[in-house]
C-alpha cells in the first residue's frame, strides 16, 4: 500500500547498487513518453528512502536538459486526489527493463513556470530509515522553426541521466523522452468570414475546420475577443452533432469542423473576433475573424459567385507571378457592373487582374519576336519598385504600408491593353526554371491578354472569369521575415449594381450617392499567400588563383548557400576572355548549397589580372553578391608565342576556350571558333583533339569556295551537286510533311525570292543571287512554300510531273519517302548549257566511287548557281550554329507554335548530317589562313553516355594548335629576337584550346509500350493516348513518327505530334485509330527523343479488326417481365433492324427451338411468336445514338425554355423534336434516320415472309432501310413442375443472320421470369 502524498501506482520500488537505498517513481530505465515540446518542464516526483541504520548523504548528478529539486510548489499544490492519477505508469513487457512514463498534461497546464527555473539541489541528507521526496525536471527547448500550414511535425527523442551515490553505493538512471510540439492550424488558412448583403431572417452557414497538424494530441478552446453583439444570439458555434461548440480535444493528426450559423435579426454591420488557443503551447494559436453585412433587401442576390469562396495562393516565391480564377455569374434579368477593390495586409505585393468570358481559354504567356530586346534581370527585378515586371506604374497596385486586417483599401487598376498582349504567366512557376524561361515568363508579364479593369459589366446569364495575379517584392535582408515564409491576409470585395444600358454608369458628383450605389450588393473574398524571399551567401568572396602559366587550366570552387525556406534560383554573370563558370542558372533547394567551379585558363602575360564575378540572385536582386577573383599569368613555356601570329576569337571576342554550356548526352552541339592571322603571310596551323575524346568531339572547316587563282575549287563543285540530291533524299518536314504546301508554292513566278523569316526565325535571309539571263526552274535549290523562314536546298519535282494524292492516300505525305529516286533536276540557261549533263547517276553521286574532278568547266551562269548553293549552306551552318537550342524553350503562344519550334530544331538536326556528308564541312586536319585572313573551325560536340552508364558532370577537352609553317620575317613586329631561338616549326611550341560543357541526361519514357485496343469493326473510331515522360530535369523534346506503310494511315494524331515536356513532368498525346481493313492488326508508333537520338521509344498499337456488320439490331436482350406457363406474354417488344449497306440484304429471323442444346437449364424455356398482323403493325423509328442524343439536348433545352417563359423557342424546340422523332416529316414510320453510305432508304420496298408458322421469318430489306418486328413470347415447361422455383429466370434466343451467310450470326437473348400456381 502506497504512503501518503505517493500515487497508488507508483507500486513498484528498486533499490541500489549494494541495498543502501531505495527509490520509488524512478526506475533504472525510463521512458519519459509525450512531453509537449512548449518550453515548459515536465514534473516527475519521486522518492529516496534510506535503509540503513546510519545518517547518509546522497549526491544527485544530472546530465542533459534535467535538473532535481527537493521542494516545488507547484508539486506541493497538487491535491491527493491529483497526485493519484498525475502519472500513468505502464510496465515493460517480457525481456525489456524500460519502463513508460505520460504525466498529465492538465495538471501541468496549472503549473506555473516560475517555481521552475529556480535552480535545483545537488545533494540531500537523509537521517537513517528517512524519506526524502524530491521532483525531477525536464524540458526540451522548442524548435526555432515556422509554423505554416502543411508542415509536418513528428516526434523527437531526447536522452538524459540521473545518478544517485551514497558513498560507495549508487544508483543509476537512464532516461529517454518522447518530445514532439503540439501545432493548432485552421482551414482555410485565411481566418476570416465575410459574409455581404445578408437579409434578415435568413440563416447563412460557414464552415471551418480545426487541425492538429502534430503528432501528439492536443487541447483547444475558442473565446470571443472583440464584438459588436456581446450576446452573439445571431451567431452560433456548433459542432458535427449540431450541439454548441467551444473547445475540446484533437488526436494526433486529426481535425474537427465547427460550423458558423449566422441568423441575423437587423440591419447593419457585425463583427466578431475569436482566439482559437492550443492549451497545450501557448504560442500556437489562431485568430479568426466573422464579418456581415446586413441590408434591408428582400431579393435574392444579383451576382453569385461560382469558385471557392476562398483563395489561398499557397507558398509563393518573390519574384514569380501566382494567379487564380474567380468565376462571377449574373443570374438577374439586368446588366450587372461589378467594382473591385482590395483591403487588408497587402504590403509588398503587386496584384493584376484580367477578365474574360467563360469558356475562353487562359491567357497564354506571350512569345515576343526575337526582334525584341531581351530585358536585363536588372530591369526584370529592381529594388522595392512597383514595376518590378511593368514598366508602367499604374498597372499594379503596390501597398506601401501594413494596413492589417481591417486596414485601408487600394483599387485594382484601370487600363485597356490590346487583345493580343500577354497576361501573367501561369500558376506559381518555381524558382527551379532556367534563365530564359525565367526572362520569358517575366517579359509576358509585361502586359495583359484581355482589359486590366476595376469594374465589369456582366450581362444577364453570362459568366465572367477573372484572373487575379499576385507577385510578391523582395524583403531587405535586415527584414525580420527575411528568409522566412510570412502570412499575408488580405480580402477581395466586389460591389454589384444595375447598369443602365450596357455600359458602366458614370460616377456621381462627389458627396452624393447614385441610386445604384445605394442599391449596390456586396461581395467579399478572403485571399492569402505564404511568402516568401530567398537570401543566398556565396563564400569565399575572394578567390586568388595565384600564378597561373598561360594555356595551363587551373580550377577553384565557389560555394553558394540558400539561407532561405523557399529554392532559390542563381545565375553567375561575368565577362571575361579568361574566367569561365556555369552561366546557367542553378536553382538550390531550401537550406542547402551548390559548389560552383570556376576556371582560369589565362591566354598571355597578365601580372595583375582583376576581374569580378557577379552571382546574381534572379528572384531577390537585393541579394545579389560580387566575388572578387586575383591572379597573375605567366608564360613559363612561352605559349603566348602564338598571339603574336593569330587569334582565335568566340565568337567576337579573343579567348582561348569555348563553352557549350548545357548540353544533353547523345546530342550534338556546334560552336564556330574563328582564326584570325594577324600577320602579313600566310600560316598553317595543324589541328588535332585529344585521343581520350576524339569520338565526342571533332573540329571541321567549311570547304573553300576558290583556290588561288579564283577559280572554284572541285570540292564546291562537287558540294553544288551533292547537297540537293542528298535533301531530296532526307524526310525533311519542308519536302514530305508539307505536300500541299510545296505543291501550291511550286507555281510560283521564277522571279519570286524566299519570304522573310517567322518570329521564330528572325535572321534575315539574303534572296540567291540570280545571274543575267539565267532561268532557274521553279523547282530548283529554294521552295517558296516551306514553312516560315525555312531555308531549302531542296530540288523538288516539276509541277508538271506531279500527281495530286486522292484524299484516302494523303497519310503518305507523313510517312519517309522510300520510292524509287528521281532523275536530276538540270539547270538551263540561255547559251544552252547543261552542267547537270556531265553530273553522274545519283547513286553515283552518293557512292564512295565519285569522281573528285568534272572534265568539263562550268559556264558562267553555273558558276552563279554553285556560289548561291554555296551560300546557302552558310546561312544554314549559321541558322544552325544561332538557333539550334540543346535545353529547349517551353514557353509558346500556340500549340502551332510549339509544333513549328521542334519540327525546325528537327530539321536544323539533320541539317547538320547533310553538311557533313556533302562534303561542306570537311575534318579539320590543316587550316591555312591567307595573310590578314579568317577561317572559321566549326567545333562538333557530341557526349557519348547511357542512362547505365552516365556520363560525368563535366565535359572537359582540348584542342591542340600547332604552328607548322614560321612566318620568318614577316613577323608584324620588329624585335624577333624572342622567336628566332626557333630553328624549325617542330621546335615550336603547342597550343592548347580548352572545350568545355555541363552535361545533362535526356531521357524518354512511355507510360505504356503496348496499346491492345481490342475488337473493333472496319471504320470504326476510338480515341487512345500515348503518355510520354519526361524522366530528367531539362525539357525533353520528342517526335512521333510512324512507319509509312498502309497500315500507318488508320492512326491520326489530333495534335501535339511534335512537342515539348517538362523537367519531370508527363503528358498525353490523343491519336484516332479507325482501321480500314480486317484482320489482326499490330503497328509500331516511334516516339523519337530529338536531342537524344539514341533515347527514342516504340510503341505497339493492337487491335482485332472485324469486317463491317452488314446490319445492326438496335437492342441484343428483349426483357418480358412475369409470365405464367403455356399463355402468351401480354407485352410486346420490338425487334428493330436495321440495314447498314448499299445493298439489298435477305435475313432470316427465327426462333431457336426447346430442343436445341442449352435451353433448359432452369427447367423453363421461352418460344418467341410473331404475330400474324405483323405488317400492320407501325412500330417506333429506329434511332440511332446521335439521334437520341439530340433529342435528349433538345428535351432539356425545351424545358429550360418553359420555365422561362419563351414561347417562340418552345415552338421552335418542338418542330426540331418532331423532325427527329419522325412525326413531322410524313413518313410511314419505318425511320430513315441510320442513312449507310450512298444509299437511299425504301421504306415502302421492305418485305416479310412467313416460312414456319410464326417462329420463323424472312426479311428482305432495301439499302439504308430497317423494320420493327413485334414478338411476344411463351414460357414452356422443360421438365416436371415441382422441381421449378417460383420467380425463376426463363431464357430463349433469337436467332438473326442472312441468307447466304450463316456464319455473320447475331443472336438476341429473351428474358421473363416464371410465376407458377400453386
Amino acid at each position: 500500500m502506497a504512503s501518503k502524498g505517493q500515487p497508488g501506482n507508483y507500486a513498484l520500488v528498486w533499490r541500489s547498487a549494494e541495498g543502501r537505498l531505495s527509490v520509488r517513481g524512478l526506475p533504472p530505465r525510463v521512458h519519459l513518453d509525450r512531453v509537449y515540446t512548449n518550453g515548459l518542464h515536465a514534473l516527475v516526483p519521486f522518492w529516496i528512502a534510506n535503509e540503513s541504520d546510519q545518517d547518509v548523504t546522497v549526491e544527485l548528478t544530472t546530465e542533459g536538459p534535467l535538473k532535481v529539486q527537493q521542494q516545488n510548489a507547484n508539486w506541493s499544490a497538487v491535491s491527493a486526489a491529483q497526485r493519484e492519477t498525475y502519472v500513468d505508469v505502464t510496465t515493460a513487457p517480457a525481456g525489456k527493463d524500460e519502463v513508460t512514463m505520460v504525466c498529465s498534461a492538465t495538471i501541468q497546464r496549472e503549473f506555473s513556470e516560475v517555481f521552475n527555473q529556480l535552480g535545483g539541489v545537488s545533494s540531500i541528507r537523509l537521517a537513517a530509515q528517512a524519506t526524502a521526496e524530491l521532483v525531477l525536471l525536464f524540458v526540451a527547448e522548442a524548435a526555432e522553426t515556422d509554423s505554416g500550414d502543411g508542415q509536418r511535425y513528428e516526434y523527437e527523442t531526447h536522452g538524459g541521466h540521473v545518478t544517485l551515490r551514497a558513498g560507495t553505493d549508487s544508483y543509476d538512471v537512464a532516461l529517454r523522452a518522447s518530445t514532439c510540439r503540439s501545432v493548432l492550424e485552421m482551414e482555410p488558412p485565411t481566418s476570416r468570414i465575410y459574409v455581404d448583403d445578408c437579409v434578415i431572417g435568413r440563416t447563412y452557414e460557414r464552415t471551418l475546420r480545426v487541425r492538429n497538424a502534430s503528432a501528439i494530441g492536443l487541447d483547444w478552446t475558442m473565446t470571443v475577443v472583440e464584438t459588436t453583439d456581446p450576446s452573439l444570439s445571431a451567431l452560433q458555434l456548433l459542432d458535427s452533432d449540431m450541439r454548441s461548440l467551444s473547445g475540446g480535444h484533437l488526436g494526433a493528426r486529426s481535425d474537427t469542423q465547427v460550423l458558423v450559423r449566422y441568423t441575423p435579426h437587423a440591419a447593419g454591420e457585425f463583427l466578431s473576433r475569436f482566439l482559437v488557443e492550443n492549451s497545450n503551447d501557448p504560442a500556437s494559436l489562431r485568430y479568426w475573424v466573422f464579418r456581415a453585412r446586413v441590408s434591408q433587401r428582400q431579393k435574392p442576390r444579383r451576382v453569385e459567385l461560382l469558385s471557392d469562396p476562398d483563395i489561398s495562393f499557397g507558398d509563393c516565391t518573390s519574384g514569380v507571378w501566382y494567379s487564380r480564377d474567380i468565376r462571377f455569374k449574373n443570374v438577374s434579368d439586368t446588366p450587372v457592373v461589378m467594382r473591385l477593390r482590395v483591403e487588408g495586409n497587402t504590403a509588398g505585393l503587386t496584384m493584376k487582374s484580367a477578365v474574360r468570358a467563360d469558356g475562353a481559354s487562359a491567357p497564354e504567356p506571350n512569345t515576343a519576336d526575337a526582334d525584341t530586346p531581351i530585358p536585363t534581370l536588372s530591369e526584370l527585378i529592381s529594388s522595392r519598385r512597383p514595376s518590378i515586371v511593368d514598366d508602367n506604374p499604374s498597372d499594379a497596385l503596390t501597398a506601401t504600408d501594413d494596413v492589417g486586417s481591417e486596414g485601408g483599401s487600394a483599387e485594382l487598376s484601370s487600363r485597356v491593353t490590346p487583345a493580343d498582349d500577354s497576361t501573367p504567366a501561369g500558376d506559381g512557376v518555381r524558382a527551379g526554371e532556367s534563365g530564359r524561361r525565367f526572362v520569358a515568363r517575366a517579359r509576358a508579364a509585361r502586359g495583359h491578354k484581355a482589359a486590366l479593369f476595376d469594374e465589369m459589366l456582366i450581362k444577364p446569364g453570362a459568366v465572367r472569369t477573372m484572373t487575379l495575379s499576385l507577385l510578391g517584392n523582395p524583403v531587405s535582408s535586415t527584414s525580420v521575415s527575411a528568409g522566412q515564409f510570412e502570412r499575408q491576409s488580405f480580402t477581395l470585395f466586389g460591389e454589384s449594381s444595375t447598369a443602365v444600358g450596357t455600359q458602366p454608369t458614370a460616377a456621381p458628383p462627389p458627396g452624393t450617392a447614385s441610386n445604384s450605389e445605394r442599391n449596390a450588393e456586396r461581395l467579399s473574398i478572403p485571399c492569402t499567400a505564404n511568402m516568401c524571399t530567398p537570401f543566398v551567401r556565396v563564400v569565399p568572396p575572394l578567390l586568388d588563383f595565384g600564378s597561373v602559366d598561360v594555356g595551363t587550366l587551373k580550377s577553384l570552387y565557389l560555394r553558394v548557400e540558400n539561407l532561405s525556406q523557399v529554392a532559390a534560383t542563381v545565375q553567375c554573370k561575368l565577362e571575361s576572355k579568361v574566367i569561365t563558370c556555369t552561366r546557367a542558372p542553378i536553382t538550390i533547394a531550401p537550406q542547402q548549397s551548390v559548389s560552383v567551379r570556376v576556371d582560369s585558363y589565362p591566354r598571355r602575360v597578365n601580372a595583375r589580372y582583376r576581374k569580378q564575378i557577379i552571382v546574381r540572385n534572379i528572384h531577390n536582386r537585393l541579394n545579389d553578391s560580387v566575388v572578387e577573383v586575383r591572379s597573375t599569368h605567366v608564360d613559363r613555356r612561352r605559349v603566348a608565342f602564338h598571339n603574336l601570329f593569330y587569334q582565335t576569337l568566340v565568337p567576337a571576342n579573343e579567348q582561348n576556350f569555348v563553352d557549350f554550356g548545357l548540353v544533353p548526352l547523345n546530342a550534338r552541339s556546334l560552336r564556330r571558333v574563328n582564326l584570325r592571322n594577324v600577320c602579313r603571310c600566310p600560316l598553317a596551323i595543324e589541328v588535332a583533339a585529344d585521343a581520350a575524346d576524339a569520338g565526342a568531339f571533332s573540329a571541321y572547316t567549311v570547304v573553300p569556295q576558290r583556290d588561288a587563282t579564283g577559280r572554284l575549287t572541285d570540292a564546291a563543285c562537287q558540294v553544288a551537286r551533292r547537297l540537293p540530291l542528298l535533301e531530296r533524299q532526307a524526310a525533311m518536314h519542308s519536302n514530305i510533311e508539307k505536300f500541299k504546301e510545296r505543291t501550291a508554292g511550286a507555281t510560283a513566278p521564277e522571279s519570286a525570292t524566299l519570304p522573310p523569316r517567322s518570329s521564330l526565325c528572325p535572321v534575315a535571309v539574303a534572296p540567291v543571287p540570280r545571274a543575267a539571263g539565267l532561268t532557274l526552274q521553279p523547282d530548283m535549290f529554294i521552295d517558296k512554300s516551306v514553312e516560315q523562314g525555312h531555308v531549302c536546298l531542296m530540288p523538288f519535282s516539276r509541277p508538271r510531273n506531279r500527281t495530286v494524292l486522292p484524299p484516302s492516300l494523303e497519310y503518305l505525305d507523313i510517312a519517309p519517302a522510300t520510292a524509287k529516286r528521281r532523275n536530276v533536276v538540270r539547270i538551263r540557261g540561255n547559251g544552252n548549257s547543261d552542267i547537270m549533263a556531265a553530273v553522274p547517276p545519283e547513286s553515283a553521286l552518293l557512292s564512295s566511287e565519285t569522281p573528285s574532278n568534272l572534265d568539263i568547266l562550268p559556264a558562267e551562269e553555273d558558276v552563279e548557281m554553285i556560289v548561291s548553293v554555296i551560300e546557302r549552306a552558310e546561312q544554314i551552318l549559321d541558322e544552325i550554329i544561332e538557333r539550334l537550342d540543346m535545353i529547349p524553350q517551353t514557353l509558346f503562344a500556340s500549340p502551332e507554335a510549339e509544333n513549328a519550334y521542334v519540327r525546325r530544331q528537327v530539321d536544323l538536326h539533320k541539317y547538320i548530317d547533310l553538311l557533313v556528308e556533302s562534303g561542306f564541312l570537311q575534318p579539320a586536319h590543316h587550316v591555312r589562313l591567307t595573310a590578314l585572313g579568317t577561317e572559321s573551325l566549326i567545333v562538333i560536340l557530341q557526349p557519348a553516355g547511357t542512362p547505365d552508364k552516365p556520363a560525368p558532370l563535366r565535359f572537359d577537352a582540348n584542342l591542340y594548335f600547332k604552328l607548322v609553317d614560321r612566318p620568318g620575317d614577316l613577323l608584324p613586329f620588329t624585335d624577333c629576337a624572342a622567336v628566332v631561338s626557333f630553328a624549325s616549326a617542330d621546335q615550336l611550341p603547342v597550343r592548347r584550346f580548352l572545350v568545355q560543357a555541363a552535361l545533362v541526361q535526356s531521357e524518354l519514357e512511355l507510360g505504356q509500350k503496348s496499346i491492345n485496343v481490342g475488337n473493333m469493326q472496319v471504320d470504326e473510331a476510338c480515341r487512345k493516348y500515348l503518355v510520354i515522360q519526361n524522366r530528367s530535369e531539362t525539357p525533353l523534346m520528342y517526335a512521333i513518327r510512324k512507319t509509312g506503310s498502309i497500315a500507318s494511315g488508320d492512326i491520326c494524331f489530333v495534335d501535339s505530334r511534335y512537342g515539348i515536356v517538362r523537367g519531370f513532368d508527363s503528358r498525353k498525346v490523343v491519336f484516332v485509330f479507325s482501321p480500314s481493313l480486317h484482320g489482326a492488326y499490330s503497328e509500331q508508333i516511334s516516339i523519337a527523343n530529338v536531342l537524344n537520338a539514341r533515347g527514342g521509344k516504340k510503341a505497339t498499337l493492337k487491335a482485332a479488326v472485324r469486317r463491317q456488320s452488314k446490319f445492326y439490331i438496335q437492342s441484343l436482350r428483349l426483357e418480358f417481365g412475369t409470365l405464367e406457363p403455356g399463355r402468351p406474354s401480354a407485352d410486346v417488344q420490338v425487334l428493330a433492324i436495321k440495314n447498314m449497306t448499299p445493298k439489298t440484304r435477305h435475313l432470316i429471323v427465327k426462333s431457336l427451338l426447346a430442343s436445341d442444346d442449352g435451353l433448359s437449364d432452369v427447367g423453363v424455356v421461352l418460344e418467341a411468336r410473331f404475330p400474324p398482323d405483323i405488317a400492320a403493325a407501325q412500330p417506333a423509328r429506329l434511332l440511332d445514338r446521335e439521334t437520341e442524343e439530340k433529342i435528349e439536348s433538345l428535351e432539356q433545352k425545351l424545358k429550360i425554355a418553359v420555365r422561362k417563359n419563351r414561347p417562340e423557342k418552345v415552338e421552335k424546340y418542338q418542330a426540331k423534336l418532331a423532325k427527329l422523332r419522325g412525326s413531322g416529316s410524313g413518313g410511314n414510320g419505318n425511320g430513315d434516320n441510320i442513312q449507310a453510305a450512298d444509299a437511299v432508304p425504301d421504306p415502302t420496298g421492305v418485305q416479310i415472309r412467313r416460312l414456319v408458322d410464326d417462329t420463323q421469318l424472312e426479311v428482305e430489306l432495301p439499302p439504308g432501310g430497317d423494320v420493327s418486328i413485334p414478338v411476344v413470347v411463351t414460357a414452356k415447361l422443360a421438365g416436371p413442375k415441382a422441381d421449378i422455383n417460383a420467380g425463376a429466370n426463363a431464357l430463349g434466343t433469337l436467332v438473326v443472320h442472312e441468307v447466304k451467310d450463316k456464319d455473320n450470326v447475331k443472336l438476341v437473348t429473351l428474358a421473363a421470369s416464371v410465376a407458377l400456381d400453386q
